[in-house]
């Protein structure tokens, strides 16, 4: 069977994704109690069907609210969502791989994928960085056949995908300089400029983010107000320190390419180097965007964050399989593919013994042990007795208030930190109608806002164990009532 796949890249390539939806998705499911914060807050946002919120825009919320309304589930429909996105860009990256090499070092570097850091262990929290990752990966399969092969098609693909990756995450910008770097530098890419392709994808392009641009305008930028309140100043050392932690998460790659003898003597029938366009547009597409942002932080002054990388690494494979090409051989690719399918199984199993069974060891529970049912049943059946009348908002940072009611039909809204210029879907005089659970862990201070919010009303504890591990300490919840209008 094995075989088969070599001399078949393609179903080599489907193995791997059907592999990567499998244990990807069957790992957190069966041990999550709750999900992944970023999980949580874009199902709040999702249900409000908002474009955009005062952080991003709300594509991975949209997404995740489409699948609770199609499955009537949250949790697992999140997990596999995630998984999906990465096997999209699995194969968007074999594409191009085959395009500007052959198929089967074009499998080779997508199966070096699993042993990127971005590629296991985060994945399971479906976010704006997944959401990013396939969709940069079509922008440069189309970028390569658009300025190569031409069409029409092509083009409207570039701006298409384009348009959607500024959906996923506005800092999709650096990958739209990086494409129009390379139009302008590669010579025949120029040389199309001027035909009708590049503006119909301009045009595409414009279209599909007219809506984020008018939501934009029409909310003063609050993302980029945001983003800039947010943004630390940035020590000399930040840039290389993002552009290292990089590097070290692809060191299991790099276990992954030694194992397989990609580092021992060249192979006598080893296939020739990529044409030289070709290695240029992998160079620059590979590392670009990376270099770039560093840059930027540089002459900037703002700090980086190493998870705003995902994206960035999705041609890492293609990149480590191109540069020594004289090393390549099928045997080489067998053990590869023997290591990929190993590490693929290895790291989803530890995801799952260090979510299901880690608590008993650290004593400290993760945020994907908290009670979420319990959470949700005890303090929704809390506001019924008091008030008697449905749960329409909570008030409450994320995390705490995003609990609350996820498993409802109709889910409550959500207002974050009690302040009405980050929840824009809740106004005051909603919450003078419909009343709000105002709810905060014990341990921790409420936020000003949420503290003015709840003042004047009587407050009270909500203690919640963990059923699985009984020596473990509960996790305690203040919450408020600010009951509905008679």
């Amino acid at each position: 069977m094995l075989a088969s796949y070599l001399a078949r890249p393609e179903r080599g390539l489907l193995a791997l994704m059907a592999a990567q939806i499998a244990f990807w998705t069957l790992a957190p499911a069966l041990s999550h109690s709750a999900p992944p914060l970023d999980v949580v807050e874009m199902y709040a946002w999702g249900r409000e069907g908002v474009l955009a919120t005062f952080k991003h825009p709300n594509l991975p919320g949209l997404i995740l609210e489409g699948t609770r309304l199609l499955t009537g589930h949250v949790g697992w429909p999140a997990f596999l969502v995630s998984q999906v996105f990465i096997a999209l860009t699995f194969w968007a990256v074999f594409a191009l791989g085959r395009d500007l090499m052959d198929g089967a070092r074009a499998l080779a570097g997508t199966l070096l994928l699993v042993g990127v850091y971005f590629f296991f262990w985060p994945t399971p929290e479906f976010n704006h960085n997944v959401a990013q990752m396939p969709l940069w990966a079509f922008v440069m399969l189309a970028l390569w056949r658009a300025t190569t092969q031409g069409g029409t098609g092509y083009w409207l693909m570039l701006g298409v995908f384009a348009g959607l990756s500024m959906w996923a995450k506005y800092s999709s910008g650096v990958l739209l300089v990086i494409a129009a770097a390379w139009m302008l530098w590669d010579g025949q890419a120029r040389k199309r400029i001027l035909t009708p392709g590049p503006w119909l994808a301009l045009l595409a392009f414009g279209l599909v983010i007219t809506p984020q641009v008018a939501w934009l305008v029409e909310h003063d930028f609050a993302p980029f107000a945001y983003a800039a309140r947010r943004a630390s100043v940035a020590e000399w050392y930040e840039p290389l320190e993002f552009l290292l932690t990089l590097a070290v998460d692809h060191l299991p790659m790099f276990i992954l390419l030694a194992a397989a003898g990609f580092f021992a003597k060249p192979t006598t029938d080893a296939p020739q180097m990529p044409e030289a366009r070709a290695m240029r547009y992998l160079l620059l597409m590979a590392l670009g965007p990376a270099l770039l942002t560093a840059g930027a932080s540089i002459a900037s002054g703002a700090g980086l964050r190493a998870s705003w990388g995902a994206p960035m690494v999705v041609l890492s494979g293609l990149l480590a399989v191109a540069l020594p090409s004289a090393r390549f051989s099928t045997a080489r690719l067998r053990r590869l593919t023997i290591g990929a399918g190993c590490f693929l199984a290895l790291t989803a199993g530890l995801y799952f013994a260090h979510m299901a069974y880690g608590l008993s060891f650290t004593g400290r529970p993760l945020r994907g042990n908290w009670p979420q049912a319990a959470i949700s049943a005890d303090l929704e059946g809390r506001w019924a007795q008091e008030t008697g009348a449905p749960l329409r908002i909570v008030a409450g940072e994320i995390w705490n208030a995003g609990l609350v009611g996820l498993q409802s039909r109709t889910p409550p809204s959500i207002l974050i930190g009690g302040d009405y210029s980050q929840s824009p879907w809740v106004t005051p005089e909603e919450v003078a109608r419909d009343g709000a659970l105002i709810v905060w862990r014990a341990d921790q201070q409420p936020p000003p806002p949420l503290a003015e919010f709840a003042a004047g009303l009587e407050t009270h504890e909500a203690v919640f164990i963990f059923s699985r591990f009984p020596n473990v300490a509960p996790i305690t919840l203040i919450y408020a009532i600010r009951p509905p209008a008679p």
